[in-house]
């Protein structure tokens, strides 16, 4: 017995001095490859220093920039196709009325009137993954408790095609009604292409997917993981909620496919009828292209409004952001218009850890007399990201900003209104994963309807939610607040 425990104590000496040289030998490469984000570097260098064997383990799955290998598979997909699909563009725009451009701002919007959107402020190097501003769409605000049905309609009337991208969908009720819905539409010969996030979707498996597959539907996974090679994949995650139907009718929200979201939970999505369901089309276009090979860059799936009186006059310019993007495209258009408001600000997100530019953005907002009211969660379904969140309260709350805690369920929604016109929804979270990890599709839109539809909703909802007080927040337990400190340290990996 002594001699067996003296050779476990001497192999566990070896791994535990082995794990801690791997672990400082792996800093430097935490600092290349996190090199502008000291905050980030700083955390995973007190991961792998104080939890050599964890930290080892977490740098190896989701920290490492292996995902530079798929991230350039993926750019290079995207600019193979995005070529052609600008040669789609022009070959259209020959026959887009000019009701389609976007007009000019309304009196009663104060904004910088050189930038009909935030998006047109960003840079050519965001060309592909930001889209110009497009006028005369219709666009209608839809609860997800409700967007199913509607989804449903749109889709069993579809005549030509059906294209589906959704980060998570679950083999329940509600995925097997949507399911069966493209089932039927396959059947009728309508083309039906579904993607879903490989991670988000493990319930998308060959017995789930048949049905489709055995109709003449084509069903791909987005970037199987890899767990049994150097490059498991578990980041990298296409986060995007998108779906369109004939080219005429687009989704965009911050729901997915799965009954908590059309029982349970609080989520909103926005219907866009009109010239931007275009831009829909080239974000699933991309991202079907890069998962499937099959080039979808034609006019039959575009330019369906060219020629025809546009529906509505709102204004959309949908981002398309991802780390195959140099920086956070819907990052800096979130910076940009939080810096352009002049009354009201309110943002509804669930998971909430906003970058330093964020919080001062917001801090500035209040200072020249900004109304801003942040809504979160008061239960989420993952607590280290709320003991984060709330580590950012003392510092907004001494500037001014208002918190309110949502408390019936989980609050999924990610959207934010501007003023009395500009909105931004999609799926999105504010947060790094969703700024630089994931691939997200969300959009800003100039539609005063739509901006008050979203108010209406979101002061509904504080109405059934508690507003942190700074000095209560303050008198909270010693040990909560040391769980929301150490979750702070954590932040920039989440």
């Amino acid at each position: 017995m002594g001699a067996a425990w003296d050779f476990m104590v001497r192999w566990w000496v070896v791994i535990d001095w082995s794990t801690a040289a791997l672990a400082l030998l792996s800093v430097p490469s935490v600092l290349v490859q996190r090199r502008g984000r000291p905050m980030a570097a700083v955390s995973w260098i007190l991961a792998l220093v104080t939890l050599p064997i964890g930290g080892l383990l977490l740098w190896w799955l989701i920290g490492r920039r292996h995902l530079r290998r798929p991230s350039r598979r993926k750019r290079r997909a995207h600019d193979e196709l995005a070529s052609q699909l600008a040669a789609v563009r022009s070959q259209l725009a020959e026959d887009e009325p000019p009701e389609a451009s976007p007009p000019a701002p309304s009196d009663h919007d104060t904004s910088d009137d050189r930038a009909i959107l935030p998006v047109s402020h960003l840079p050519l190097e965001f060309l592909g993954s930001v889209f110009p501003p497009c006028g005369g769409n219709e666009t209608v605000l839809i609860d997800a408790h409700e967007a199913f049905a509607i989804m449903d309609r749109d889709i069993r009337a579809a005549t030509r095609h059906v294209h589906v991208l959704f980060y998570i969908w679950k083999d329940d009720e509600t995925g097997r009604r949507v399911r069966d819905a493209l089932v039927d539409r396959a059947r009728a010969g309508v083309e039906v292409r579904v993607l879903a996030d490989a991670v988000g979707s493990p319930a998308f498996g060959t017995r789930f997917v048949r049905p489709l597959r055995d109709a003449g539907a084509q069903v791909q996974r987005f970037l199987p993981p890899r767990l049994l090679s150097r490059t498991p994949r578990l980041n990298f995650r296409n986060h995007r909620k998108v779906l369109v139907v004939d080219g005429q009718v687009g989704f965009l929200g911050g729901f997915n496919i799965a009954d908590e979201y059309r029982l349970r939970w609080h989520d909103m999505g926005v219907r866009i009828a009109g010239p931007a369901v275009d831009q829909l089309q080239e974000i699933f276009a991309d991202d079907w292209f890069f998962s499937a090979g099959e080039n979808l860059a034609d006019p039959s799936y575009f330019g369906h409004y060219a020629g025809r009186a546009p529906p509505g006059d709102a204004i959309v310019g949908a981002v398309a952001s991802g780390p195959d993007t140099e920086g956070s495209p819907i990052e800096d258009a979130l910076f940009i218009a939080i810096n352009q408001t002049q009354r009201r600000l309110y943002i509804s997100t669930p998971y909430f850890i906003p970058p330093r530019a964020t919080v001062a953005a917001l801090r500035a907002a209040v200072f020249r007399g900004v109304d801003v009211r942040v809504l979160v969660p008061a239960r989420s379904d993952i607590p280290l990201v709320r003991w984060a969140s709330r580590s950012y309260y003392p510092e907004l709350l001494a500037a001014g900003v208002r918190i309110f805690e949502y408390l019936p369920v989980m609050l999924h929604a990610k959207a934010a209104v501007f003023d009395e016109a500009l909105s931004l929804i999609g799926s999105a979270n504010i947060d790094q994963r969703s700024f630089r990890l994931n691939f997200e599709s969300s959009a800003f839109i100039r539609d005063a309807s739509l901006n008050q539809s979203l108010a209406h909703v979101f002061e509904d909802d504080l109405t059934r939610s508690e507003e942190v007080e700074a000095a209560r927040f303050d008198r909270r337990p010693w040990g909560s607040k040391l769980v929301d400190a150490t979750a702070h340290l954590l932040s920039p990996l989440l």
